[in-house]
């Protein structure tokens, strides 16, 4: 397999106007496209956030561009359902969630990189492997919202 998984900030930065690095994940998610592989309970997750701080039209074309194909969706798979659990549980400290474990289970499972600006959790976890690979370095991300 191929490709990025991609975390819920990304794309609801995407699409959300008001968000200070709208610009810059609208940009990325467009550029990378069908490359973006976006777990089911990524799709879950972003869905509900786009209806309550952007509205409904938003979070339906949100569904739309998945169902049509301009990203790739993830499902998981029993194995990696419990390595996601698995993961909020070894770092319960960090009250990751389950969105976040599934996005770590599925790069873990695959070797690939994650879109994600969340980097207080995926800095203080790794995979079997070590450190996550993250596609948007925190300085460049931070230097965006700043202005």
């Amino acid at each position: 397999m191929e490709g990025l998984i991609c975390d819920s900030a990304p794309l609801v930065a995407a699409a959300d106007r008001r968000d200070r690095a709208h610009q810059f994940a609208a940009a990325l998610v467009t550029v990378l496209g069908r490359q973006l592989i976006v777990p089911d309970p990524v799709i879950v997750e972003v869905d509900y956030l786009l209806r309550r701080r952007v509205g409904v039209e938003s979070a339906r074309l949100f569904l739309t561009s998945m169902d049509i194909g301009e990203h790739t969706s993830g499902f998981l798979s029993p194995g990696l359902l419990r390595r996601a659990i698995e993961f909020d549980a070894r770092y319960a400290d960090l009250d990751l969630g389950f969105t976040d474990g599934a996005v770590m289970a599925f790069a873990e499972r695959h070797h690939l990189p994650i879109l994600t600006f969340d980097f207080a959790h995926f800095r203080a976890t790794q995979s079997e492997q070590g450190p996550w690979k993250l596609v948007v370095d925190e300085a460049r991300y931070r230097d965006v919202v700043r202005g």
